[in-house]
């Protein structure tokens, strides 16, 4: 996928659309976040577990038996798997599955149930010597931006000094992201106390080196990470999204993808395997018994 600067080139060519003062690189920006958040929502209706989009974090066993789901967790209903390991061995590093269980089971059930944006863990955990707790789940891509500014020096734990001030940035967000030459997202979650001038000042500086630059948002990159396939629906949402905006009479009628770019979208994601699920009874014998 290409940096962001080359698609809103290629938008702005295309709509005949390139005084920024009709339409500004900003607002340009939310028409692209908002396109991959359309394509990410769609593929998790019809396949929440596509590798994309598939991500696991590891707890320590608390002994309250709540774990706080990762920030970029889509939703509380993006969990996928939930596992618990109670000795380390060679096989799947000793993680074995704990089931979902409903909130009137939880008291006498082993098993985990989601409520507040946790995962919990039933009491009974206490007495299996749980060790840790492994979650996968379906998560939210960074979002996009342009380069705000380049990083021309750290002062570690004071401040990031940039090569021109990021107007932008300080209307947009008060957390910003690093990312290399080529869009991808080096250091998230930088926190910034200012709101003008040349320097970020933050004490979250770890990382962040003078041949990097900043994005708006607290996990941003300057690329999607969608597939490079993904491009050409990205820019046909966005136009659609400008044509709406000059012509607001036609905004009802707009559709910003076809039926038939949602089925292609889909099956970029669709579950191709050709393996069973689970592998298949073949001794029958028991059945006689």
């Amino acid at each position: 996928m290409r940096r962001l600067e080359f698609l809103i080139t290629q938008v702005r060519n295309s709509t005949d659309n390139k005084d920024t003062n009709g339409i500004s690189n900003s607002e340009i920006v939310g028409y692209f976040n908002d396109a991959q958040r359309y394509i990410t929502s769609l593929i998790f209706k019809v396949n929440p577990y596509a590798d994309l989009f598939k991500s696991q974090i590891e707890f320590d066993a608390d002994p309250t038996g709540e774990y706080q789901l990762p920030s970029d967790c889509f939703s509380t209903n993006a969990i996928s798997m939930v596992e618990g390991r109670f000795a380390e061995t060679e096989n799947n590093k000793g993680y074995t599955r704990i089931k979902p269980v409903s909130e009137s089971e939880f008291s006498y059930i082993f098993g985990y149930m989601t409520r507040d944006n946790k995962v919990s863990i039933s009491g009974q955990n206490s007495i299996a010597n749980l060790e840790k707790i492994r979650i996968t789940y379906f998560k939210q891509l960074p979002t996009l931006d342009i380069r705000q500014a380049k990083v021309q020096a750290v002062s570690s734990g004071v401040s990031i000094l940039l090569s021109s001030t990021p107007t932008d940035l300080y209307v947009m967000d008060d957390h910003c992201s690093a990312v290399d030459a080529q869009g991808d997202q080096q250091v998230s979650n930088i926190y910034f106390t200012n709101i003008s001038g040349s320097a970020l000042l933050t004490s979250n500086t770890a990382g962040v080196t003078n041949s990097m630059y900043i994005t708006a948002g607290k996990n941003s990159c300057n690329k999607s990470l969608l597939p490079d396939v993904c491009e050409a629906y990205l820019l046909d949402y966005v136009k659609q999204r400008i044509y709406t905006r000059n012509n607001y009479e036609d905004a009802n009628k707009q559709n910003y993808f076809t039926e038939q770019q949602k089925q292609d979208i889909i099956s970029i994601f669709s579950k191709n395997k050709k393996d069973d699920d689970t592998i298949p009874i073949t001794d029958v014998s028991f059945l006689f018994f």
